[in-house]
């Protein structure tokens, strides 16, 4: 099972600013975080989706979701 992850009291976007009581982003910086490290670790939105199996002959994202969701979204 993952570690269970707690907010900080600190944006965790890297932005230094303070965020609310159980928030780990300030709004919208969630995906400033995500798209900064998709384009710093994997080049890009395909690489990083090719680098986890999903592309085209691949695992399909839109079936994985849906199969998530019916699992109760389920952690992993």
């Amino acid at each position: 099972m993952a570690q269970r992850l707690l907010p900080t009291g600190s944006c965790w976007c890297g932005c230094g600013e303070d965020t609310g009581r159980g928030s780990f982003f300030l709004p919208g910086h969630d995906k400033v975080a995500e798209s900064a490290v998709i384009l710093v670790e994997y080049g890009g939105v395909p690489e990083f989706l090719h680098k986890h199996g999903y592309a085209p002959g691949g695992k399909n994202p839109r079936q994985s979701l849906a199969e998530w969701r019916d699992r109760g979204n389920a952690a992993r």
